[in-house]
């Protein structure tokens, strides 16, 4: 590889990525995709052809090569027989030395064309598997959380990581190969039909008979694909489980030693058994192949023999005859071999272009002036969503059924909102409370522009948001969810969550110190300049449960959105530490608008206003004061999360408890 090449592929592997699979969205998800396949042939040489133009003269030149190098050799040995045999010993000698050096330069230079070759589409597989991360970043989020894309990117990124088999080997190499044998079969031909051309039409009728085992051996593994695919991921499961220093507590406390052994040998055993399945399946289809070919070549070079015997071909003949023989059985094989291997290969370069090809979130569009007034006013206007995709010529909601008929398509969607509407005025603090699946967190995915509603508008400001470029919305927004993550990079670059040299230190320690945590950070010797978490580094920083969620309050501060969004970030603390939290995100949420989600009570004391979700709609809304003298589900939940902050029960020593 020359400098001027590795300095190519460092600019590949290191520029901004130009989005290589940018293309006109296939369409809906559900069923798995399909592409024709000639059309994933021609994407994926067109992919790396962009990438990297020069590959295409290596392609020409390794293909060139093995179509003319086996033509050579079984050409030769009739050649310099009969030039022997005619008394000319000095130019079969010569004809060899031609050819040989011919040769030998020939396969010099497709072994140096095939390094090239791998090294570039084994760059380029690392190169599409990057653009298929950033394409998760850029396309519409219900893509990544939910329904069959999800299974279709798991998919694409398992084709991907095979190494040399990789799909995009699959189908970069395998159609040259293809190619190749294609030619060859029709070269040979042409030599074998100089003997008997029924004897080309025997050979290639016992080779389609081939051909059917072979589709019957793709179609029994295609069969079984969704089994193996489910036991890999239960056994990685088990396999990370089991490394995971977080479960050891556990394991020794429950005794959960004989439980997960009994857990391990059972998929294992399931394992065993679809292997087991899996192999007897191949024995007999490879057991079937040996015969017909055993048939087929035993055949062809029994005539042979007898032709030879009778005088009907030379000796200089019968070796060439011979030899194309063997090629036309071998190249025949291999074009039945590759196209079905193409063929199983087809499924999964479908799935992966078909993530490649998803639409991505338009950043195109005006941002409105009134979008960045503060402080926020928010109001849902008649909106209606539903986990899953409409079909087209779906029927809509409105249309009932009568007894005994089947749900509707739209029925089976698992709906969340329907016709719900809302408005937070502006600076108001808004707790949102309701049992786990009441739909809270579903809100604040559509109120941040992940979710799109399937009717109704989602107002800020009152520009409807569905028309603002999705970078701009999400900038109004300082979320804090309730899984947030703290990455392995530098303590700056978490809190800013942009690149190292992009934070600016002084506002991230000031975000730190009203988070109250500078003081922690500085006595324990961490600077912006620290790694985070032991994932990557073994002196990486550790944050304790309380700690983390103000690191995130940090986070929210540091961004300082207009709106403030608390989505169940302490759920997993006490409630005095959760109060003590909630205290710190009062702080920050003075002159703006503000979400408190949970479903616990911490945070109602805070808020200026109660909204309590069930199934989707608001059944109770009011003050503290107002909720409790109700006496509905509000209350109830107070009454029951109550008694385990007092023991006498009564109610002013549960808010007093509530309030620490």
């Amino acid at each position: 590889m020359s400098k001027k090449e590795t300095k190519e592929i460092k600019l590949h592997l290191f520029k901004k990525p130009k989005n290589i699979g940018k293309t006109k969205s296939p369409g809906k998800t559900g069923d798995m995709p399909s592409y024709p396949l000639l059309s994933n042939i021609r994407y994926y040489y067109r992919l790396l052809y962009r990438e990297f133009p020069r590959v295409a003269i290596y392609h020409a030149i390794t293909t060139f090569g093995r179509i003319l190098l086996p033509f050579i050799g079984i050409l030769m040995p009739g050649i310099v027989l009969s030039q022997v045999s005619a008394g000319g010993l000095f130019q079969g000698l010569a004809v060899i030395a031609i050819a040989g050096g011919a040769a030998l330069i020939a396969q010099s230079l497709v072994s140096q064309a095939d390094s090239k070759i791998y090294f570039y589409e084994n760059t380029f597989r690392n190169i599409l598997l990057g653009e298929a991360v950033l394409k998760q970043t850029k396309c519409l989020y219900k893509y990544v959380e939910y329904g069959d894309q999800k299974k279709i990117t798991r998919r694409a990124y398992q084709s991907m990581q095979g190494g040399d088999w990789a799909v995009s080997y699959k189908m970069l190499d395998d159609p040259r190969g293809l190619l190749v044998n294609v030619v060859c079969f029709f070269l040979y031909s042409s030599v074998l039909g100089t003997l008997k051309p029924w004897l080309v039409a025997l050979l290639l009728g016992l080779s389609l008979v081939n051909y059917g085992i072979l589709r019957m051996k793709n179609r029994w593994q295609l069969a079984l694909r969704d089994a193996f695919a489910q036991s890999d991921r239960e056994i990685n499961y088990l396999n990370r489980a089991m490394k995971d220093t977080t479960m050891a507590k556990d394991v020794r406390i429950f005794a959960m030693n004989d439980w997960l052994m009994a857990f391990r040998e059972k998929l294992f055993g399931h394992r065993l058994k679809l292997e087991k399945k899996n192999q007897r399946r191949m024995f007999a289809t490879d057991l079937l192949q040996l015969l017909l070919s055993l048939c087929r070549n035993g055949f062809a070079y029994a005539y042979l023999i007898y032709a030879c015997l009778q005088g009907d071909i030379s000796a200089a003949e019968f070796l060439v005859y011979f030899g194309a023989i063997t090629g036309f059985s071998g190249f025949v094989t291999n074009i039945v071999d590759t196209y079905s291997g193409l063929k199983l290969a087809n499924a999964d370069a479908s799935c992966m272009r078909f993530h490649m090809e998803l639409p991505e979130i338009s950043e195109e569009g005006q941002v409105p002036e009134d979008l960045y007034r503060t402080p926020v006013e928010i109001e849902f206007r008649d909106v209606s969503f539903s986990y899953g995709e409409k079909t087209e010529g779906e029927p809509s909601a409105e249309k009932g059924r009568s007894g005994g008929e089947e749900p509707s398509t739209e029925e089976k969607r698992s709906k969340v909102y329907e016709h719900f509407n809302l408005v937070i005025r502006p600076g108001e603090k808004v707790a949102l409370l309701g049992i786990n699946g009441a739909g809270k967190t579903t809100l604040v995915k559509l109120l941040c522009g992940l979710y799109e509603p399937d009717e109704g508008q989602i107002l800020i400001n009152g520009v409807d948001i569905a028309g603002v470029p999705k970078r701009a919305l999400y900038d109004l927004f300082s979320v804090v969810f309730q899984e947030a993550t703290i990455f392995p990079y530098p303590v700056g670059c978490n809190l800013s969550l942009r690149k190292p040299g992009e934070t600016d230190e002084e506002r991230a320690w000031a975000a730190l110190r009203e988070a109250g945590l500078e003081e922690t950070f500085r006595e324990r010797g961490i600077g912006m300049d620290s790694f985070m978490t032991k994932a990557s580094f073994k002196d990486g920083v550790e944050l304790s449960g309380g700690q983390a969620q103000r690191f995130f309050l940090a986070r929210a501060l540091y961004k300082d959105g207009s709106i403030l969004i608390l989505d169940e970030p302490t759920s997993a603390l006490d409630p005095i530490a959760e109060s003590e939290i909630y205290e710190e995100y009062v702080k920050i949420s003075r002159g703006r608008t503000s979400l408190f989600i949970s479903h616990r009570l911490a945070s109602t004391k805070f808020s200026d206003r109660i909204l309590f979700l069930e199934d989707g709609r608001i059944k109770e809304e009011g003050t503290h004061e107002e909720l409790m003298a109700l006496g509905g589900s509000y209350a109830h939940m107070f009454e029951i999360q109550s008694r385990y902050y007092t023991a006498s029960g009564e109610e002013q020593n549960a808010a007093a408890q509530m309030s620490i």
